[in-house]
């Protein structure tokens, strides 16, 4: 995932509206009020206002009091020439014609309005135009001509330092009034070009009524449904300086854009601004143009803006393709990075049942669109669990058996991993997956925690194979303050770089198992002129996005540029296979607010189609693969958790055993590397095993077959001491739920009552080994109770009998807790000393957002509190903000 970050003015919107609250305005009749619409009439002007030139026409006479205590200034030497107003603080009257009204009236606006000076100045770099921030002012409309008198301020306020902050915009603002001297006064607007010669060139205009009159396209849609704002280029989509469509640098793309504001402080304004339909089929896509744009420009939130006074006429250049591209060629091949499929909930994609459902529905839309025959994901939850949803999904859709996934389990260090999923009707997996080992698995998940995954396939129709080999490679956020910067090539690049270098190795590796053409895909992170992957060039792989023409070489928009991150690379005996190549836009170009989250969505335009699945387009290859002879080989596929405790079961589960072809299985055996026997399985399945003790032991999956072809798999399980032996409290439920929504359960395993005077409870939050807070308990519990200690805040579902609440229950799901008697640990939740950085998570259990319940055979607190945390040996999940087993506890006999 290229990492979006949130602009600075999503806080500096929301407060625009807020800030100003001691403001007081009065709308009062120039010369006793005679003055009105229809009176000034005859005498309406049409004035011009080109910067710099003086421009004449009979304005309404304005006969309102000026005050020696706010005297009569002009709007160009409020504005002066730089950043900053020459007359901060100082109360002044000016006259103007309202250019621009924005008051709030039944929805939130910009509350107040623009005004422009009848007549310009001789300079040039002075603007005409000011803000006056009148929230509580009487109704103005565009064309009135208005004396207004008020302090002189920027906003946000300029820094003791007196340099002018980023955000500034000169205003009037504080014990306002506004004296109505005429109406129907047009000024034309001022013309204004892109590019602009340099980042300073607007403010000259800054207040003042503009037109763009040049064609303008949609190259950025982040925040439209979060602010109503999208920015315009100029004549087409920019595209990212190292994507090699054109000879541009970022300070020209910067140069040539202007953001379009819907002149409204809302958040999540509804309806969401500028959508081409009032219902779901309604989208606005990057590269839709506007032929001329009007409006008042304002300097807000990092950027200058136009705030439009006529409405923007989008004419639709990139319609919706409602079908995948045809890429020719008898297999189909495709990669799709699935923005963070997690079936638990709360980690880095779905947070509610709902969502999950929502984003299902899409991706399942996208998948079937795509039609691939083998599939490459990226940014799918580390574990078969998800996976196996998605592909259930997909064949309830499709028919029962249309897709399968190769059962990569759990890999790399990451809790996303890349994997796999094909059509068995089309093609057949000659062997399991295969993942790099050795220094090459180090340096590729050094960076990112996630290795690539290949899996060798052969067409059902004639047996030709080919290598399919998934990436994701480091993203460019996240910058470390020194060493890999961004050095012109976003951050990490370096690292990019070495991944792959790694990933060339692991390649050579598979065409030395007798198959050379290999197909690379997946999300590189990297644009199509930048290192890492011009070295898979060098290394004799042909970039297959080549092929294609330059402007649709794209996958994903950041920043307002658009580029390709997600490629396709054929080794050179593959390449002259490959018979299309495409890229289905159905993602990067639309709006982020189109896609499946509920959370500031006040205008939900949520739709089950394939459209905003991701945020990432998915690329498409079409191959002929010539023909080959047979080859069959086994598949063994195994969980091998890496974590067990001595003296407790441990399971293994073997997931796949096929011995491959027309062979049959011979032997099928777990060695678990502690001197035991080892342990002979008849196919798939669980098989358990006590550790005696503790250390550190190889644990090998062989399996055999009348071929004479093995297959083994190797893990490193880590055992961790045997808990006490004698029978004590321990811990018995954890609940890490929604908002407040938090307990742990103690429950009394013996026979008698226990005093709990010389128990308590540590909690050790992020990392720590000193305790954040203890709860000393107290009473006594009796044999098969529980003790709930439950946070104060936490819902009345959670608040039982007997109930304790507690500041030791302000944990989150990466903190540790350890249940002490008379000082000693007795039992742990969580690694004492280690920061797992979220959670501590196995397959589907994890610590963060969820209710998790000691399994019923655990009859014995674990006191290796330094020890690895395994929350899956001992502990069952339960969705969020699950309470009903609060309150009582049992064991097996």
């Amino acid at each position: 995932m290229h990492t979006h970050s949130t602009r600075s003015s999503a806080t500096l919107k929301a407060l625009l509206s807020t800030t100003m609250a001691l403001v007081v305005a009065t709308l009062a009749a120039c010369g006793g009020g005679s003055d009105t619409a229809s009176s000034v009439s005859s005498n309406s002007a049409v004035l011009g206002s080109t910067a710099g030139k003086p421009v004449s026409g009979n304005l309404p006479t304005c006969t309102a009091v000026v005050s020696s205590a706010a005297p009569l200034r002009d709007i160009t030497a409020i504005q002066g020439t730089g950043a900053l107003s020459p007359l901060l603080a100082q109360t002044v009257t000016v006259r103007g014609v309202v250019v621009g009204e924005f008051q709030n009236q039944l929805t939130p606006r910009l509350n107040g309005f623009f005004i422009q000076q009848a007549e310009a100045d001789r300079d040039p770099l002075t603007s005409e135009g000011l803000f006056v921030f009148a929230p509580t002012a009487g109704k103005v409309t565009a064309g009135d001509f208005v004396q207004v008198s008020g302090t002189v301020n920027e906003f946000p306020a300029a820094p003791a330092t007196g340099a002018a902050p980023a955000d500034s915009v000169t205003q009037l603002s504080g014990a306002v009034t506004v004296s109505l001297c005429g109406s129907g006064v047009r000024v034309e607007p001022t013309k204004v070009r892109l590019p602009f010669d340099d980042a300073t060139e607007l403010e000259r205009y800054e207040g003042m009524l503009v037109e763009f009159s040049q064609e303008l396209a949609v190259t950025e849609l982040f925040e439209l449904g979060r602010f109503g704002q999208l920015v315009l280029s100029l004549k087409d989509r920019q595209f990212h300086p190292n994507n090699g469509n054109e000879d541009v640098t970022a300070l020209q793309n910067r140069l040539s854009r202007i953001v379009l504001d819907d002149g409204s402080t809302a958040s999540n304004p509804n309806p969401t601004p500028y959508l081409s339909a009032p219902d779901t089929t309604g989208t606005r896509r990057m590269g839709d143009t506007l032929r001329k744009l009007t409006g008042v420009l304002s300097h807000n939130f990092g950027a200058y803006r136009v705030h439009p006074t006529e409405t923007p006429e989008f004419k639709v250049e990139n319609p919706r393709p409602a079908l995948a591209p045809e890429v020719r060629g008898s297999l189909k091949v495709a990669s799709f990075n699935v923005l963070n499929y997690f079936t638990t909930l709360g980690q880095r994609g779905a947070n509610t049942a709902e969502e999950l459902t929502r984003q299902r529905a899409k991706i399942v839309e996208a998948i079937a669109g795509l039609d691939a025959d083998v599939l490459g994901l990226m940014e799918i939850e580390n574990s078969d669990v998800a996976t196996s949803d998605l592909v259930n999904a997909l064949n309830a859709r499709q028919g029962a058996g249309t897709y399968a996934s190769v059962n990569s389990g759990s890999f790399g260090t990451d809790q996303i991993k890349v994997d796999v999923l094909y059509k068995p009707s089309k093609v057949k997996r000659v062997g399991g997956v295969v993942l790099p080992t050795g220094a090459d698995l180090a340096t590729y998940t050094a960076a990112s925690g996630r290795p690539p995954l290949a899996q060798r396939f052969a067409s059902v129709a004639n047996n030709g194979g080919f290598w399919f080999v998934v990436n994701h490679f480091k993203s460019k956020g996240s910058c470390p303050a020194s060493g890999d910067i961004d050095a012109g090539q976003g951050c990490w690049n370096l690292a990019r770089t070495a991944q792959s270098a790694a990933l060339n190795n692991f390649v050579s590796t598979l065409k030395a198992q007798g198959e050379s053409d290999v197909l690379m895909m997946g999300d590189f992170n990297s644009y199509l002129r930048e290192d890492p992957v011009k070295a898979l060039q060098t290394a004799g792989f042909e970039s297959l996005l080549e092929r294609m023409k330059a402007r649709d070489r794209f996958t994903y928009v950041f920043g307002g540029e658009t580029g390709a991150l997600d490629h396709a690379y054929a080794s050179g005996s593959l390449a002259g296979q490959v018979r299309g190549v495409d890229v289905w836009h159905i993602n990067a170009d639309e709006p982020t607010v189109l896609d499946y989250n509920t959370e500031n969505k006040t205008n939900d335009r949520y739709a089950p189609t394939p459209y905003r699945a991701s945020d990432h387009d998915p690329v498409l290859v079409g191959l002929n693969l010539a023909a080959d002879a047979e080859v069959n080989l086994p598949i063994l596929s195994a969980t091998i958790s890496a974590t067990a405790q001595a003296g407790q079961p441990y399971q293994l589960n073997i997931v796949e055993a096929l011995p491959g072809g027309s062979a049959t299985l011979t032997s099928l055996s777990v060695d678990w590397g502690d001197g035991s026997p080892a342990t002979t399985a008849a196919g798939a399945g669980p098989l358990t095993h006590t550790f005696a003790g503790a250390g550190s032991f190889a644990v090998t999956v062989t399996l055999a077959n009348s071929a004479g072809q093995t297959v083994s798999q190797t893990g490193t399980v880590s055992v961790s001491a045997a808990p006490s032996a004698t029978s004590d409290l321990f811990f018995s439920e954890y609940v890490e739920g929604s908002s407040n929504n938090k307990a742990i359960e103690i429950y009394n395993p013996t026979a008698a009552s226990i005093d709990l005077a010389s128990y308590s409870v540590r909690l050790y939050a992020n990392g720590a080994t000193t305790p954040t807070s203890t709860q000393v308990l107290s009473g006594t519990l009796a044999p098969g109770g529980v003790r709930v200690l439950v946070n104060a805040s936490a819902a009345a579902a959670f608040q039982v009998a007997g109930s304790v609440t507690s500041g030791v229950v302000n944990f989150n799901g990466d903190d540790a807790l350890t249940l002490e008697k008379s000082g000693a640990v007795i039992d742990r939740f969580g690694q004492l000393g280690v920061d797992p950085g979220t959670a501590w998570t196995s397959g589907a259990v994890t610590t963060v957002n969820l209710t998790l319940r000691r399994k019923p055979g655990v009859k014995l607190g674990d006191n290796n509190a330094a020890g690895a945390f395994d929350p899956a040996l001992q502990w069952d999940s339960y969705a969020i903000d699950t309470s009903d087993g609060l309150g009582a506890h049992t064991v097996t006999p």
